[in-house]
């Protein structure tokens, strides 16, 4: 793997410079990044050809926080490296290590996990492998609260994908994570940041409950009017619909946000593009009494 990431390296051609991982303690480094399930038959673009550049893009961005969707368990394996730093948080979608995993993966030099739990998509989202509302496939949602190292600020991030053809799954799926992170809000004044692929443009009635709610597009607030998308279906240089997104609530502040529009030789990491962020974090999330953590907890007790 390592040979091959070197031979390929020199041919990658960039939409935009790679966001740099080098940057204040009190900052955190977020990527989004539908990488595409490995079992499709996608020609070309087909997972064995496709692995060593999504491998790249996780490594040269190295995010604190990783939010994956659609990986395969033989995928996350074939990424062990680039993930090696990381400590992956959260079931696959179907219980263990089944279905697609819909995550988190946090690097533990940098943040530090107090507490993280999961919960699926649905009206009873305590039940593994639920199925929501008019949703096609069973979808979850994976939450950590975690401690950027050296500044001592906590933050909430979400990682979930909503589902492609459910349009109340879609709304009812935001209304939950909304509900999930007010109730911790309530308790626990720091900053709350939710990434994935919701399945849903700006324009879109699940993402207004976001704006209802307070968050925005680290990406829309530092990159207003530009159009470019995330999901480029192999074939949409310009990425299509933008409906993969790092959504930012009160206490968390965009500083750079790229989509990342990596190929080689025709080759796409993936039918969608990562979107990547730098954001700050309000002091007044600052880490005071809380335990060694670490623990899970039931979304039960904060709803």
């Amino acid at each position: 793997m390592k040979r091959l990431l070197g031979l390929l390296f020199p041919l990658v051609t960039f939409g935009t410079a790679a966001l740099s991982a080098q940057h204040a303690d009190a900052d955190l480094h977020l990527m989004t990044f539908n990488i595409r399930y490995g079992t499709a038959d996608d020609g070309v673009n087909s997972w064995a050809n496709r692995q060593a550049l999504v491998a790249g893009i996780i490594e040269r961005h190295s995010p604190g926080v990783l939010a994956v969707q659609e990986a395969l368990a033989f995928q996350l394996q074939d990424l062990a490296d680039a993930l090696g730093g990381y400590r992956k948080l959260g079931q696959h979608r179907d219980g263990g290590l089944e279905g697609e995993f819909s995550g988190l993966y946090v690097h533990e030099s940098r943040v530090r996990v107090v507490e993280w739990g999961e919960f699926w998509l649905s009206p009873t989202p305590d039940i593994q492998g639920s199925v929501g509302w008019d949703a096609a496939l069973t979808r979850m949602a994976v939450w950590a609260d975690l401690e950027v190292l050296g500044s001592g600020k906590m933050v909430r991030v979400y990682g979930t994908h909503f589902d492609h053809r459910g349009e109340k799954a879609r709304l009812e799926s935001a209304r939950l994570i909304i509900r999930h992170a007010e109730a911790r809000y309530a308790q626990n004044r720091s900053a709350t940041i939710v990434m994935g692929d919701l399945n849903a443009d700006e324009s879109s009635e699940p993402f207004g409950v976001f704006l209802e709610a307070g968050y925005k597009s680290a990406y829309s607030e530092l990159n207003p009017g530009l159009e470019t998308g995330t999901f480029n279906g192999f074939h949409d240089s310009g990425g299509g619909s933008r409906i993969d997104h790092i959504l930012l609530g009160r206490g968390a502040t965009p500083l750079r946000s790229q989509i990342l529009q990596d190929q080689i030789r025709g080759v796409w990491p993936s039918d969608h593009y990562p979107v990547a962020a730098v954001v700050s974090l309000d002091p007044s999330g600052i880490l005071r009494s809380r335990g060694p953590g670490g623990g899970v907890r039931s979304p039960a007790s904060e709803r």
